[in-house]
């Protein structure tokens, strides 16, 4: 083994969470394993996997992380979301369940019970990670780890103070978790700015007079943890009603939500822009960390559900890196597909004739897609670099053939289509609703 083989493999393996180590391995080399090497090659067990992996340190993977991690679609292409012309993403958190051993509950902890060990304690340790995603693409921007006893306030004003590249220019948008005063701090020292809702607990004083705007929004403050009147933080707040549904569907009840931002001013961002850019939020994060806890439900020695398999804290960290990354390679590689000669050609077929867009496509299948290219790949240790681009963009297309476009317009109705007339359909059988189907007899079929 080799340590480029190694970080692949850590990679890979958090996209099939059905095999083993040395399974995810094989599939990994594909027809690499029937390559007559000058020395005998074949799959090591577990236990050399786990000792390899033990020698590539947990930094190198989140570096591998950092060179995957970006945006995937630019801000000028659907469906990405501008505010005040700047590009909106979503910050958020999410937990993540790991193999249940002393080493990963004295590491990370766990949460919803108050012990962290025993028979009262939750049945996995888990995980914390704050991630940057974008709306276009679903891209993972940057990202962060951390125990369940650190915040995700914490985590997130850690992540802006490290990489305040990661929020110049761009807009935040986060949930009741996140308003603060020293995050949203953090995030403007960055060069970026905030669009978050907040819970009807945090105090939004009325400016003198109102503080009322001409689009319906309202100048009002944050306090500052020090309480000294020039430490607070001027923001814009919006309230708006939303419809929704309570008992089981029954009834509608009416709920007044607010969303403060630090976008001042109003002409640049109305109160309306600011709402639906709120509302973006869903799509940016919570489906792209449900895409990608998809791709490790069922790992490891559990049941059910997305689970790290690492037993240790050092694997559990390289583990962790390497599936953000291998997540981000999948979107990539499904943007890469919409900008191909055969996405083009795909447009004609649809009644709008558009581009298929990154929201329609499918995660899973590309997810699929990814893992098949492994074994079936014909890449060789001798491949040209002119080989390599040629196999690189027969995948692209591959993939695009395998996406599921949802709602796609298709250029006439499946029941209006006539049914082909073959030169050797020789005889008709009666389906069970009458109608007539016709029975092809190919040539040389008996």
């Amino acid at each position: 083994m080799s340590y480029p083989l190694v970080i692949r493999l850590m990679i890979a393996m958090t996209l099939m969470p059905d095999g083993s180590y040395c399974e995810a391995l094989a599939r990994l080399a594909g027809l690499l394993a029937d390559v007559p090497f000058a020395l005998e090659w074949h799959v090591p067990t577990g236990k050399v996997v786990t000792e390899w992996r033990l020698l590539v340190p947990a930094d190198v993977m989140e570096s591998v992380f950092w060179e995957a991690a970006g945006p995937l679609i630019g801000d000028d292409e659907p469906p990405a979301v501008l505010l005040a012309g700047m590009t909106v993403c979503a910050a958020d958190g999410m937990l993540v369940n790991l193999a249940d051993t002393p080493a990963n509950r004295a590491m990370f902890g766990c949460t919803g019970t108050a012990e962290q060990d025993g028979e009262a304690a939750a049945p996995f340790p888990q995980l914390r990670i704050v991630a940057l995603t974008a709306r276009a693409g679903r891209a993972m921007l940057g990202a962060i780890l951390g125990g369940t006893r650190a915040g995700e306030q914490t985590l997130l004003k850690r992540l802006a103070r490290r990489r305040p590249d990661l929020f110049a220019g761009r807009v935040v948008c986060s949930g009741r978790n996140f308003p603060g005063h020293e995050l949203i701090t953090a995030i403007l020292d960055a060069g970026g700015h905030v669009v978050a809702r907040v819970s009807a607990t945090v105090a939004l004083p009325l400016e003198p007079g109102g503080g009322w705007l001409p689009d319906g929004s309202r100048l009002t403050w944050l306090n500052a943890p020090s309480g000294k009147k020039e430490d607070r933080l001027p923001v814009r707040a919006a309230e708006h009603n939303a419809v929704l549904a309570r008992g089981g569907g029954t009834e509608e009840v009416s709920e007044t939500c607010t969303v403060i931002t630090t976008l001042l001013d109003h002409e640049a961002a109305p109160a309306d822009r600011v709402r639906d850019t709120y509302l973006t939020r869903w799509s940016a994060s919570e489906t792209t960390f449900g895409e990608d806890k998809a791709t490790i439900a069922g790992a490891g020695d559990r049941t059910s559900g997305p689970v790290l398999r690492s037993g240790s804290p050092r694997l559990v960290i390289s583990e962790a890196w390497a599936w953000l990354t291998a997540t981000q390679l999948v979107r990539a590689s499904a943007a890469a597909a919409l900008r191909t000669q055969t996405a083009a050609a795909r447009a004609l077929r649809r009644q709008s004739h558009a581009l298929a867009t990154a929201d329609e496509e499918s995660f899973t299948a590309v997810w699929r897609h990814a893992v098949r290219s492994m074994t079936s790949s014909q890449v060789t240790a001798s491949s040209s670099p002119e080989a390599l681009a040629a196999a690189a963009e027969a995948a692209a297309r591959a993939a695009l053939h395998t996406l599921n476009v949802p709602g796609r317009q298709r250029h006439s109705e499946r029941a209006q289509k006539a049914r082909p007339k073959f030169r050797h359909a020789t005889a008709t059988k009666q389906t069970v609703t009458g109608k007539p189907q016709v029975t092809v007899f190919a040539p040389g079929f008996s």
